[in-house]
């Protein structure tokens, strides 16, 4: 009976051990960090031609990835991508699948429900995206239009309150992400597009043919990016907010900024106060 007992208690001990372990000891024994991002998401996340991820928050996840292998002694510090949409990323963070997550994830409070956020890295706005040839210039021009949208996003989320306030009835469906639905448009299976502004932006960009499609003037959200993480994990989240406030304080986010949206462009007085709120010093 007492060996029973013994064996039992150790068992409960090693259980505890290993749920109390955090991300940080994780990433140190396995000399690797997981980062889910999303490979469509241009500028912010995108995959290269070559398969190699970039954009705005992948950069800023490299710096952050830095911070950790210094903070953890390590000589080298492998990552591990984990690619996916929005829904994906956090429940691979949610699940321990990912560490980290680097993408144009909302921080909202339905989310924190899963997982805790870095301090803010973007702030970005709602939009919807249309053929220019189609007349459509508002919210109101889309009554009884097919709208693609994100399942499970802050955009759909904020969206639909948005159109039941002005009356406005449209079909929404769903799609895989900004580049699915910009084809979608484009194959006129699809009369307008639902997301973040910018990432509607850089999907024009791409097409290289800009004058073909237009922003319909409709700002129904404010969305605060941040990087997703394991909840009530602080000795990570510090070390993440330590490496985001280094790229924030050294004015690097500066260069980070322009290499992704212009030399010609600036943050946002809202954005530059983010960046001096976080650039935090020990």
């Amino acid at each position: 009976m007492w060996r029973l007992i013994a064996a039992v208690l150790a068992l409960l001990s090693f259980g505890t051990t290993f749920a109390d372990t955090g991300a940080l000891d994780r990433i140190k024994a396995a000399q690797t960090i997981r980062i889910a991002y999303s490979p469509t998401a241009y500028p912010i996340s995108f995959k290269d031609t070559e398969g190699v991820p970039r954009g705005y928050s992948v950069d800023l996840c490299r710096h952050i990835v830095t911070s950790v292998q210094q903070a953890l002694g390590l000589d080298a510090l492998e990552i591990a991508w984990i690619e996916g949409n929005t829904p994906r990323r956090v429940a691979a963070v949610a699940n321990g699948e990912a560490d980290i997550e680097c993408g144009t994830t909302t921080m909202s409070l339905a989310r924190q429900r899963q997982v805790d956020f870095s301090n803010v890295v973007f702030v970005e706005s709602g939009g919807i995206l249309v053929k220019s040839d189609r007349g459509l210039r508002g919210l109101a021009d889309l009554a009884g239009r097919k709208v693609g949208v994100v399942p499970e996003t802050t955009t759909e989320r904020r969206l639909r309150p948005a159109l039941s306030e002005q009356g406005i009835e449209l079909e929404l469906l769903p799609i895989r992400d900004a580049k699915d639905g910009r084809d979608r448009l484009m194959a006129d299976e699809l009369d307008a597009v639902a997301g973040d502004r910018l990432l509607l932006i850089g999907q024009v960009a791409d097409t290289g043919k800009a004058e073909d499609f237009a922003i319909v003037d409709a700002n129904f959200s404010v969305e605060p990016y941040a990087f997703a993480l394991p909840r009530n994990d602080a000795d990570f989240r510090l070390e993440v907010n330590r490496g985001l406030a280094e790229v924030y304080r050294s004015g690097e986010i500066d260069q980070i900024f322009q290499r992704w949206f212009g030399e010609d462009s600036a943050p946002t007085r809202l954005l530059e106060t983010i960046y001096f709120i976080y650039g935090f010093s020990d």
